[in-house]
C-alpha cells in the first residue's frame, strides 16, 4: 500500500506544470493557468510589499526582468553621481550583467547612459518623445551593445562604465534600448550595481543621500533623550501622587498621546539608520524595515498634528478632553495623512521615477496635498484665535498667543520645502533638505512639548503634558480641579 501511495505521488508530481523562477541568469517562467491560485493573507500581501520594494526602490544593487518594446527606449533606474575636480576625474562606476533567451539573435540591444545636460537628457518632454530610437542613442553619453554570443552564455554580458565629471553632480540614468527590425518585443534579464567610489563606506549611497545616515543617527539620539524625559516625568508624577489616583494621572490623554508620539518618532528614526546602516553595506539595505519606517513616520506626523489641533481647541489645557475628540481628529487628518503616504511612496517605487527628478511635492498630487495643508493651518489658527479669546487666564491666554503661533509653523513646512525644491534647490539637495526640516522640525515641537514650568508655559500645560488633571474646564463651562489631597466638581 506505501508503494502504490509512492507511486501515485511520483506520477502526480510529473503531471504537475512547471513554474520555475529566474535564478542566476535563467529565463523566467510564469506559473501556467492550471495551477492554483495562492491564498493571499495578511503576511503574504505584507511579503509582496517588502518584495516590491525590493525590486523597485532606488536600490544600488538591483536586478529584475525587463521586456523591451520594438524600436523604444526603457529607462531602468536613476543615480546621483558625486564629482571630482581633480586628478582622473573618476566619479563612480556602473556594472551591469545582462542575459538574453538564445532566440534573441535577430535583435539589436544596447546599453545607455544619459545624464542630466540639455544636450543628453534634460528630462521628460515633448521633444523627447518625438525621438526616434537611434536619435535618443546619439544623446547617450555612453553606450554599448550587448553582444548576443556573450548574454546567452551561463556568466551573461557584464558591461562596466567609468564615470567622470569635475564640476558637480549629475544625474544618470541607465537605459536599454532595442532598435532593430525584428519587430518583437525583447525579454531580458539584468543586475545593476552602481557606485559613488569617492564616498569610502557610503559608495552605495547616491549623492542625493549621502547624509541621511549622519541625520537619523542624530534624530535617534535626539528622540532617545526626549522619550527618556517623557518616561520619567510620568513616572515622576506616578511615584509622587501615590495616594491620589496615580494611575490616572500618569493615564492624562494628553500625556499619553505625547509619550506615544515621542516613541513612534524615535521607532521610525531607528529603522530608518538601521536600513541605511545596511544599505550602506550591501546596497539593498532592508526594505521592508523602510516601508515599517515609514508607516511609523506617518503615524507619529498623525499623533503631532493632533496634538497641535487639539491645542488649538484648548483641550487637555483649558478644556477636558474627551473620546470623541480623538476621532474628529482621525477623520480630519486620516484622509491627509494617508494620502502622503501613498504619494511617498509613490515617489520611492514608481516606475516614472526612474526617469524624473522631481520632489514628489512639486508634482499635481503634491500641490493638492499641500493646499490641503495649508487648509489644516486655516483650521489650526482659526480654533486657536477662537480659543485666545475665550480663555480668561492671562497666564493661559499669553500661552496661546506666543507658543500657540509658533506650533502652527509645522503646517508650513512642507508649502516651504516645496517652493524652495520648485525655485531654488538642485535636485540632488531637495531630499536631503526637505527631509531634514520635516524631521528637524517635529523633534523641535515634540521638544517644546515635554513638561516644563517657566514663565511663559503655564501650568496647566505641564500638569497636562506630566499627566495630572489641573485646571481643566469643559466646553459648557464645568471645571475639574484634581489635588494631592481632594477633588472636587464646581460650576
Amino acid at each position: 500500500k506505501l508503494r502504490a501511495q509512492a507511486r501515485a505521488s511520483a506520477v502526480a508530481a510529473a503531471r504537475r506544470p512547471s513554474h520555475r523562477w529566474w535564478v542566476a541568469g535563467e529565463p523566467s517562467m510564469a506559473p501556467t493557468k492550471l495551477q492554483k491560485q495562492p491564498h493571499w493573507s495578511a503576511a503574504h500581501v505584507v511579503g509582496a510589499v517588502a518584495v516590491l520594494s525590493a525590486q523597485c526602490c532606488e536600490a544600488m544593487k538591483t536586478e529584475g526582468s525587463v521586456t523591451l518594446k520594438a524600436n523604444s527606449t526603457t529607462f531602468m533606474t536613476k543615480f546621483c553621481y558625486t564629482y571630482e575636480p581633480e586628478g582622473n576625474h573618476r566619479a563612480g562606476v556602473v556594472e551591469v550583467r545582462v542575459h538574453l533567451p538564445l532566440e534573441s539573435r535577430r535583435h539589436n540591444a544596447q546599453m545607455l547612459l544619459f545624464d542630466d545636460e540639455d544636450h543628453s537628457y534634460p528630462g521628460p518632454s515633448d521633444a523627447w518623445h518625438a525621438m526616434s530610437c537611434k536619435q535618443r542613442e546619439e544623446h547617450a553619453r555612453q553606450w554599448e551593445s550587448i553582444d548576443w554570443t556573450l548574454a546567452s552564455g551561463p556568466e551573461g554580458h557584464l558591461l562596466r562604465f567609468t564615470i567622470k565629471q569635475k564640476l558637480r553632480p549629475r544625474w544618470w540614468y541607465i537605459a536599454f534600448s532595442e532598435c532593430s527590425d525584428a519587430g518583437e518585443d525583447l525579454q531580458m534579464t539584468y543586475q545593476m550595481h552602481l557606485t559613488n567610489t569617492g564616498y569610502g563606506w557610503a559608495s552605495e549611497l547616491s549623492t542625493d543621500r549621502r547624509f541621511m545616515p549622519h541625520l537619523f543617527a542624530v534624530l535617534v539620539v535626539v528622540y532617545g533623550c526626549l522619550s527618556f524625559a517623557q518616561l520619567h516625568s510620568n513616572r515622576d508624577v506616578a511615584a509622587r501622587a501615590k495616594d491620589d489616583s496615580a494611575n490616572g494621572k500618569a493615564a492624562h490623554p494628553f500625556a499619553r498621546i505625547l509619550t506615544a508620539g515621542v516613541l513612534l518618532a524615535l521607532c521610525d528614526s531607528a529603522l530608518s539608520a538601521l536600513h541605511l546602516a545596511v544599505f550602506t553595506s550591501n546596497g539593498v539595505g532592508l526594505p521592508w524595515i523602510q516601508v515599517l519606517s515609514q508607516l511609523l513616520s506617518v503615524t507619529a506626523s498623525f499623533v503631532l498634528a493632533s496634538l497641535l489641533l487639539l491645542v488649538s481647541q484648548g483641550k487637555c489645557i483649558s478644556y477636558i478632553m474627551v473620546a470623541n475628540d480623538a476621532w474628529s481628529m482621525l477623520r480630519l487628518l486620516g484622509p491627509f495623512l494617508v494620502s502622503c503616504f501613498a504619494l511617498e511612496m509613490w515617489g520611492e517605487y514608481s516606475v516614472s521615477r526612474n526617469y524624473t527628478t522631481n520632489y514628489v511635492y512639486t508634482t499635481p498630487v503634491g500641490w493638492a496635498l499641500i493646499c490641503v495643508d495649508l487648509l489644516l493651518l486655516n483650521i489650526y489658527a482659526v480654533g486657536l484665535w477662537r480659543t485666545y479669546k475665550a480663555e480668561h487666564s492671562p497666564e493661559v491666554a499669553t500661552f496661546y498667543s506666543r507658543w500657540g503661533v509658533v506650533y502652527g509653523l509645522w503646517f508650513m513646512v512642507l508649502p516651504v520645502t516645496a517652493l524652495l525644491a520648485q525655485l531654488v534647490l538642485a535636485p540632488y539637495v531637495s531630499l536631503i533638505i526637505s527631509t531634514g526640516a520635516k524631521k528637524g522640525v517635529t523633534a523641535m515641537l515634540y521638544g517644546w512639548m515635554l513638561p516644563r514650568r517657566s514663565p511663559s508655559f503655564p501650568d496647566c500645560w505641564a500638569d497636562a503634558t506630566m499627566g495630572c488633571h489641573r485646571c481643566l474646564r469643559t466646553s459648557s463651562g464645568v471645571a475639574t480641579w484634581s489635588g494631592a489631597e481632594e477633588s472636587m466638581t464646581a460650576r
